[in-house]
């Protein structure tokens, strides 16, 4: 089934990398496949092995079955090592576009005005350290009686007031 709509889709130019946020990708590829695609890789492929060995899998297609649990060990190893990937952008590129993509906000320089909106801008930014903190700041949020905190529980949470 097929969407029909009358409005044209935007057309969303790619992201351009500066080179701060290529080296930090290419050293979460490299990372994913030395500390877990290839060690959880080789642990499924002997897993598999020793299975084959003591007859709880039946040795029908080995080479079939050993190249398979090979690949899901690659493949858990890549998805296992993305949060430790996410870190790293956020504390040591955090002011990039990658960043901000991550946080799900909009980068500084774009505009709230969707016509003056230039998508070919790019803006580089500087890295910083890696062992500065990195301090989220919770957005604004419109004081009312409503996000007052009437009181605080056993555990430090503030009890708020929801019968109004």
């Amino acid at each position: 089934m097929s969407r029909t709509s009358n409005q044209p889709e935007p057309h969303i130019l790619p992201a351009q990398l500066d080179d701060d946020e290529k080296r930090v990708l290419a050293d979460c590829e490299r990372e994913s496949l030395y500390y877990r695609s290839i060690p959880l890789g080789l642990m499924t492929l002997f897993a598999t092995q020793f299975a084959m060995s003591k007859n709880l899998i039946k040795p029908q297609g080995k080479w079939i079955k050993l190249t398979a649990s090979l690949f899901s060990g690659y493949i858990l190893g890549k998805i296992s090592y993305a949060p430790a990937c996410r870190n790293k952008i956020l504390t040591q590129i955090p002011n990039s576009n990658l960043a901000y993509a991550i946080r799900g906000i909009n980068t500084p320089h774009e505009s709230t005005n969707s016509d003056e909106q230039d998508s070919t801008t790019y803006i580089p930014r500087k890295s910083r350290d890696p062992n500065e903190p990195v301090v989220f700041l919770p957005d604004p949020v419109e004081l009312d009686t409503l996000t007052m905190p009437v009181g605080v529980n056993q555990y430090g949470d503030p009890i708020y007031d929801t019968t109004k």
